[in-house]
């Protein structure tokens, strides 16, 4: 694939503060008519480090994606990408922040955005962004996603992708039972039915019990119109009338509907779709190019209005979590931080290579409209990107929610579950986890 190159756009604001001034010539793409152009300062050997935790397939595009900057900026920024596993780079990013030790850009999941901020972490981003010639504006993105970054009234991060979860679809049993790619609940267990059920013949939709069923009983739940998280109290806000219509709408496709086997193990979902001996599959964009490989003939849509028997205002809303770049704080030196924008800017406009490697959805306007985003097989039936919907900002998303990700488990391994029981004990074990945090600061 030709390299492309896209041009930094300049934001038309005057530079306030920064002192940056440059005999650089204004890049093309200026902020319009009656604007000011603001010119980038003069990089000249700016060294930044970068890290994430990509590994795999994700790597092979994200340490492209670096080495093709460097080419791009050769002798003005020179970027050394470190990257290791996710518990592992977590742990360093809180040791070595606070030393003023960390990398000058790292790249975090969008959920733990607010906690890193409360924890004063990372730099906000608002004032960088307003007093700097790199153009990194709210409408260049999925407004939705671009805005999740934000708590207590600042930025702190620029999305890189959207990634969620899917439909797949086995093209060829779909033809041979009659039946069209569902774009309803009822149409997907009507096809799933035509399945024998049995482990020789194939099952409608084979469901693992741990995993990702956080993120299906999350889509099910935002369906229903429910939510994770009170945004006021940040306590849980699951134990409801919402939750209980989403665990029963997850669990009623084993128990009531039997389109699953029972207590399905991690993966062996996964592994009858790849052997032709399930109709659908519910798993993350990120399993796409696994599923390429494999041979097997399918195709994927949005989970849209499958876990609702009613389509309504919420009931498109699909679970997903974002890659997102950050300035995490004691790097603040004005030079390496404009750097930084201009190789974050770089990324997510180029993030189709991002999309190929990985199947995730580029959060950047700009690079879904390449033309070779658009040139994706798959990518254009994943539906309406403002679809997708993460989750309502808190510094305790992950002590509040993750309780119940157990509790989905139960739900679906049992047809003798109650919900409200177990959404009661998973808020409750939440709010305990919440007010500990606070308590720790």
């Amino acid at each position: 694939m030709k390299k492309k190159t896209i041009p930094l756009l300049l934001l038309a604001l005057v530079l306030t503060g920064c002192g940056q001034t440059s005999e650089k010539p204004s890049q093309p793409g200026g902020g319009g008519e009656g604007s000011v152009e603001v010119s980038l300062p003069t990089f000249e050997n700016v060294a930044l480090t970068y890290g994430n935790p990509i590994t795999g397939a994700d790597g092979t595009a994200m340490r492209r994606l670096v080495r093709e900057f460097n080419e791009e900026y050769q002798g003005q920024i020179t970027v050394t990408e470190s990257f290791m596993p996710e518990v592992d780079f977590y742990e360093s990013l809180v040791a070595t922040i606070p030393m003023k030790r960390s990398f000058d850009i790292a790249l975090i999941h969008s959920y733990r955005v607010p906690s890193f901020a409360n924890k004063n972490l990372l730099f906000p981003l608002d004032n960088l962004t307003a007093s700097t010639g790199v153009d990194i504006t709210r409408e260049n993105y999925i407004e939705d996603v671009y805005d999740a970054m934000i708590w207590d009234n600042k930025q702190y991060g620029v999305p890189l992708d959207v990634h969620s979860i899917m439909l797949y679809y086995n093209k060829d049993l779909l033809a041979q039972h009659g039946c069209e790619v569902p774009t309803n609940r009822a149409e997907l267990i009507a096809a799933a039915k035509k399945m024998p059920q049995t482990n020789a013949g194939g099952w409608g939709l084979p469901l693992s019990t741990t995993w990702p069923s956080e993120y299906i009983f999350t889509t099910a739940l935002y369906q229903n119109g429910g939510k994770e998280i009170d945004k006021n109290t940040l306590m849980p806000a699951f134990n409801n009338t919402a939750g209980e219509k989403a665990l029963k709408a997850v669990a009623d496709l084993i128990h009531i509907e039997k389109i699953s086997p029972l207590n399905v193990n991690v993966d062996a979902d996964l592994l009858m779709f790849q052997q032709g001996k399930a109709m659908f599959h519910i798993n993350g964009n990120w399993m796409l190019n696994s599923l390429v490989d494999s041979g097997i003939n399918f195709g994927v849509t949005s989970l849209a209005d499958m876990f609702v028997d009613t389509p309504t205002a919420d009931s498109k809303k699909v679970a997903s979590r974002s890659h997102t770049f950050v300035l995490p704080q004691g790097r603040n030196e004005t030079i390496k931080q404009q750097a930084a924008l201009v190789f974050i800017k770089y990324v997510t406009e180029n993030a189709y290579l991002w999309a190929e490697s990985g199947g995730h959805i580029p959060a950047s306007n700009i690079a879904r409209n390449t033309e070779e985003y658009l040139a994706l097989p798959y990518h254009q039936t994943y539906g309406d990107v403002n679809m997708y919907t993460l989750n309502e900002p808190s510094p305790y998303y992950y002590e509040a929610f993750a309780p119940v990700f157990s509790r989905v488990t139960t739900a679906m391994s049992d047809a003798t579950y109650d919900a409200m029981a177990l959404l009661n004990a998973a808020a409750e074990e939440g709010e305990q986890a919440v007010l500990i945090a606070q308590l720790e600061g």
